[in-house]
């Protein structure tokens, strides 16, 4: 049985296209099943992919109802016991990453997932390391990359498929909708997986407001109970305190961060008694 179907959606983007293959097909661990799920593309992309054809297990060139829409196709049509989403612009981290990891395809786990080279056109770069522990309040403030995560086929059949409705969210709610609310077991990787474009569809400002519809739909959805404490969560935490409460997940710098907050306490001027 085939242990992992890596699945590359495309629409037009040939030169993500490209690098992506490439950093599949150069993967030293080799045993996985490779679907392309094209949108039509009017570019260079099937000139792209017929001359890759010979490492690909299936494609398709086709309209679709949107990216969501595609990776259901993608789904159905995978074999593996895993699957991975590395859409076309992201690729993986090195040629040994599957080599590394793929030991843990045998697991009982429903959910692996590791860190992300988060990187854009304006030159942003940095890893995105993801804790060992998801809580709800992670996912709250952010999330799982499906680029860096491999899930267990089954659970899509067990739980549902990717919501097409959505434009952004739709593998955010299959991760909260599974892990806190299905307790369905993950585990973290420690490893980084994938170099990620942060420059698609969930990264541009205009679309900031549906980012933020889609979860309080999901919200409403799935944890009605937990929705008001959702909405204070997000508009009276600053966003720089949530940055700083996620360095309790690295053990150093927490140590760090409060030794020098007890250094400015001790500085501080005392307040007088009255």
């Amino acid at each position: 049985m085939v242990k992992l179907t890596i699945i590359t959606i495309n629409y037009n983007n040939n030169f993500g296209l490209i690098k992506t293959i490439e950093s599949i097909i150069n993967q030293t661990w080799t045993d996985f099943e490779f679907i392309i799920i094209d949108g039509g593309s009017t570019d260079e992309s099937l000139q792209t992919i017929k001359k890759y054809e010979r490492y690909i297990s299936y494609w398709v060139s086709e309209k679709n109802k949107g990216v969501y829409d595609a990776m259901n196709k993608g789904i159905q049509l995978a074999k593996g016991t895993f699957v991975n989403f590395m859409n076309s612009g992201n690729y993986f981290y090195n040629n040994t990453v599957l080599e590394e990891i793929h030991h843990k395809f045998k697991s009982d786990v429903g959910i692996l997932y590791g860190d992300s080279f988060y990187f854009n056109e304006a030159g942003y770069d940095r890893i995105e390391k993801t804790p060992s522990k998801l809580t709800f309040s992670h996912f709250v403030n952010s999330g799982i990359n499906h680029q860096a995560s491999f899930i267990k086929r089954d659970l899509f059949l067990k739980h549902f498929m990717y919501n097409i409705q959505y434009k952004i969210s739709s593998d955010w709610e299959f991760f909260i909708y599974a892990i806190c609310k299905k307790n369905e077991p993950y585990e973290c990787l420690h490893k980084t997986i994938c170099y990620y474009d942060f420059s698609g569809i969930s990264a541009i400002p205009e679309n900031l407001h549906i980012y933020h519809q889609e979860r309080e739909t999901i919200m409403k959805k799935h944890f009605s109970s937990f929705y008001e404490d959702f909405g204070y969560y997000n508009t009276v935490i600053d966003r720089r305190i949530r940055k700083v409460l996620r360095i309790q997940n690295n053990k150093i710098l927490w140590s760090i961060l409060k030794f020098f907050v007890s250094v400015f306490i001790f500085i501080l001027p005392k307040r007088n008694k009255i």
